[in-house]
């Protein structure tokens, strides 16, 4: 008989499945989940931060509806998560100094957010930013170099202010 795995392996296994925990389990298994998760996975992944995600809306009663999918063949690609609601309009009444009563009407409405994967730099079809300024850096000083050596070649090359050399002392 093989054994039954317990719900912080459940959790794991879920995890591991697409890099998400998809089904709401029992709250005392993620904490048990994170806790049981092995060193290299701690260190080299997110399984930390997708299982407490997990928590957060297992605690609210709804399913994890995504995030990064850590899979090799994905390469960083992203869920992309749009939500909206409808408007709400909650009437609430206060009362005034003189027991009156007014109405109050108050609109909530989310926005739709979606999630963008951020460009990798570090691929070898990446522009190399870096280079490029320090070439164009070079550019630069090699022509001003030639500038002043043009300056100084069309002025007769005297390096002087035009007025002639003090003549020697006679002894």
């Amino acid at each position: 008989m093989a054994k039954a795995k317990s719900c912080a392996d459940q959790v794991i296994a879920d995890w591991y499945d697409d890099g998400r925990v998809g089904k709401i389990y029992p709250l005392h298994c993620y904490t048990e989940a994170i806790a049981k998760l092995p060193p290299d996975v701690l260190d080299y992944s997110n399984a930390k931060e997708e299982i407490g995600r997990a928590l957060a809306f297992a605690k609210q009663g709804k399913p994890d509806p995504g995030g990064i999918d850590p899979s090799p063949g994905s390469a960083g690609t992203t869920s992309t998560e749009t939500t909206s609601t409808e408007p709400s309009t909650n009437t609430t009444t206060t009362a005034t100094s003189t027991n009156e009563t007014l109405p109050t009407t108050t609109s909530d409405t989310d926005t739709t957010a979606t999630v963008v994967a951020p460009t990798d730099t570090s691929g070898p079809s990446s522009v190399p930013v870096p280079l490029l300024v320090l070439g164009g850096l070079a550019v630069l000083l090699l022509a001003a170099g030639s500038a002043g050596y043009l300056r100084r070649r069309m002025n007769g090359g005297d390096d002087g202010d035009g007025t002639p050399p003090a003549a020697p002392p006679v002894a």
